[in-house]
């Protein structure tokens, strides 16, 4: 083991001036819990279990002390030690939503440790309110941090963020900026932060954005960088200075990955929800496994009904927030699928996702009950005809609705040519149904997923 810090970009000043005293408190606590989460998530697998398994016991304790709801699921026990995870029940939205109405917050307003109410539809289109607390978000701002450092980045770069939101603006996006990226600004060189939320941006402004500031560390969902990418090459990217992509949403496309990839900027995709944060983050030595967020969550797979991907088993993602006081997420069915495994092809010893399927919707089933991923390149579509957006639903099990928004009507020619591209990609064995709209009707679904499988809940 060897720590060296001779690449971490410190000012001048960085330490304190105080006698007997190295470094500031406040930079001090932000390097004390960034340590914090590099020793639980790439230190020993026993020492790390071990602290799950009492952060658990706390979790478990305190949610049957002050909930009459958990009480009835956990039981009253005076000691939650040989509690297995296991023999829990399943947390769903719909009881989510039963405990925090009934409820609250299990954290008292006005008490030691603030909370604040969030609500998120997610891709469900279910709008689900729960309570977060200011740990929650410190942890946040801290695991972002440790990401940067796990991954060896240089953090006086610049980092440029892209959120799919609901905005006013005649060029469909809106810039913020501010001075630096949150913590240890006092201590080492951080470059600045730009915030783009777009709806249904002109793309070649939104380039010259991009372009205005070296880009540095990107965050942004993959549909909006395979969109540029029609514009633009991955030799564009490097000349605007992107050093790193990280995906959120879904994993990049395999095309696009491969483009950065061979200019030397590396990808790596986020696995994460509104209500739980950080879950997994994806192996940048071995894409397509993501390293669990240990220091957060536990993840289990619910394979009471298994289903078959390519050879391997998946089920249901349940995820236990470890430090989720306010509002408790214990086996909370998150609705998405994947894999699990114990260690990482890298080397990494620590539970491992792969053939994630966020919620369901990423996969087609079959008339003949099976399930396969379900994906359609925006490029595809775009060599058909210049449309502005496309949503795709699987309706019923042999119906595929294409839903198309285009200023101009298109041609019957042009309609066929949509109508054999899904069915390249599903099968004969569907119902294709393209429909012209003038906008599509996205309600508060922000992540506006290209496909959505409507039956699989």
């Amino acid at each position: 083991m060897k720590l060296d810090f001779s690449t971490l970009p410190l000012l001048p000043r960085a330490f304190s001036e105080t006698p007997m005293t190295f470094c500031d408190t406040e930079d001090k606590r932000a390097l004390s819990s960034i340590m914090d989460i590099l020793l639980i998530e790439t230190g020993s697998r026993e020492a790390r279990e071990n602290w799950q398994a009492a952060q658990l016991r706390n979790l478990l304790a305190h949610a049957a002390q002050r909930s009459a709801f958990w009480r009835q699921r956990l039981g009253a026990l005076k000691s939650y030690t040989d509690v297995k995870l296991s023999s829990l029940p399943i947390l769903t939205r719909a009881e989510l939503r039963e405990q925090v109405a009934r409820e609250g917050s299990l954290l008292p307003p006005g008490g030691p440790e603030p909370i604040q109410k969030h609500a998120t539809s997610g891709s469900s289109g279910v709008p689900v309110e729960f309570f977060v607390s200011r740990m929650n978000g410190q942890y946040s701002s801290a695991r972002g941090l440790a990401q940067h450092f796990i991954d060896g980045n240089d953090l006086s770069l610049n980092s440029t963020r892209l959120k799919s939101r609901i905005i006013d603006d005649p060029r469909g996006f809106t810039v913020s900026k501010v001075g630096t990226t949150h913590g240890l600004h006092g201590f080492v060189s951080r470059g600045s932060y730009k915030e783009i939320k777009f709806t249904q941006p002109n793309f070649k402004a939104l380039w010259k954005e991009l372009r205005r500031d070296p880009v540095g560390h990107l965050v942004a969902q993959p549909h909006i960088i395979d969109t540029l990418f029609q514009f633009v090459d991955a030799k564009s990217f490097k000349e605007a200075n992107l050093a790193t992509w990280t995906s959120l949403g879904h994993r990049p496309s395999s095309s696009v990955r491969n483009a950065l990839s061979g200019v030397g900027i590396p990808t790596s995709a986020r696995y994460s929800a509104e209500e739980v944060g950080l879950i997994a983050q994806e192996c940048r030595m071995t894409p397509d496994f993501y390293h669990v967020c240990g220091s957060n969550v536990l993840v289990e797979i619910d394979e009471s009904e298994p289903i078959d991907l390519d050879g391997q088993t998946a089920g249901r993602v349940l995820v236990t927030r470890l430090h989720s006081y306010a509002t408790p997420f214990i086996r909370y069915d998150i609705g998405d699928i994947a894999s699990l495994h114990k260690s990482c092809p890298c080397g990494y010893q620590g539970p491992v996702l792969s053939n994630i399927y966020g919620r369901t919707k990423q996969l087609l089933k079959h008339p003949d009950g099976r399930v396969t991923p379900f994906f359609v390149r925006g490029a595809d579509v775009l060599e058909i005809a210049a449309i502005s957006e496309f949503r795709i639903r699987q309706t019923e099990l042999q119906t595929i609705v294409v839903e198309i928004a285009a200023s101009d009507t298109l041609p019957a020619t042009k309609i066929d040519a949509f109508r054999e591209l899904i069915r390249s990609y599903a099968s004969a064995d569907f119902d294709i149904q393209i429909r012209q709209v003038p906008r599509i009707d996205w309600g508060a679904d922000t992540k506006r997923l290209g496909f959505r499988n409507e039956l699989l809940s």
